[in-house]
């Protein structure tokens, strides 16, 4: 029987899951692509994105995704920011076609500030990159000081129930619950349109099947 992994494993698993590097990188991103492609999918329907939208994702981790829905909607311009160099560089592998045709772009990012113009994306997205953010005030008002007014945020993650049983989550993760991601979003300026609630059988990280509990939260930057 194969032994489970010890303390000093999730630590390590932690901190490939915020910043995937090396070989095992590689392995943790393809992990993190089959864990999360439902709800990836299921933010990208909540955000529904439109011919002509520009549009941000924060973490797009290798960018498995991105060819389908760059496919699906004509004219939508794709943007992605990792703070993995590793991230980008497989992301750019993986959507060669769609960067070089000048339809998708990714960038190497701090997780502090976006190095877009104010007002310039009219969607953005993130998903389990929550848990991340260095200053989550400060990073709330970024993301919407580079969306248009009128624009969408959709924020989507775990929730503080779900995710503090899972064995990686001591190490550098800052959960949230509902409520306490709304309060945030709301006291950097944007206004809660939608939320919506789901629940998944996936099998997680640490190669456990478990039920995940999301939240995806639509937010609204403000009409001028």
């Amino acid at each position: 029987m194969a032994e489970k992994p010890n303390q000093p494993d999730f630590k390590e698993l932690a901190g490939q899951l915020s910043c995937p590097s090396g070989a095992q990188g590689v392995k943790t991103a393809e992990s993190m692509a089959a864990t999360n492609g439902n709800m990836i999918a299921l933010t990208i329907s909540a955000l529904n994105p439109k011919p002509n939208d520009v549009l941000l994702e924060i973490g797009p981790g290798n960018g498995f995704h991105v060819p389908a829905l760059l496919n699906e909607i004509k004219y939508l311009l794709y943007y992605g920011v990792d703070i993995s160099p590793l991230m980008v560089s497989e992301a750019i592998k993986l959507n060669k076609d769609a960067v070089t045709s000048g339809r998708a772009d990714f960038s190497l990012s701090d997780g502090e500030k976006l190095n877009f113009a104010a007002d310039f994306f009219t969607k953005i997205f993130t998903v389990n990159t929550l848990y991340f953010w260095k200053d989550p005030k400060a990073y709330a008002v970024e993301i919407l000081r580079v969306l248009r007014p009128g624009g969408i945020f959709s924020l989507t993650f775990g929730t503080r129930e779900f995710m503090e049983k899972l064995p990686f989550t001591p190490y550098d993760f800052h959960l949230y619950s509902q409520h306490e991601a709304e309060e945030l979003l709301r006291g950097c300026g944007f206004s809660i349109i939608s939320v919506n609630l789901h629940t998944e059988k996936v099998r997680s990280i640490a190669g456990e099947e478990v039920e995940r509990d999301m939240v995806i939260i639509n937010a609204q930057k403000a009409l001028d």
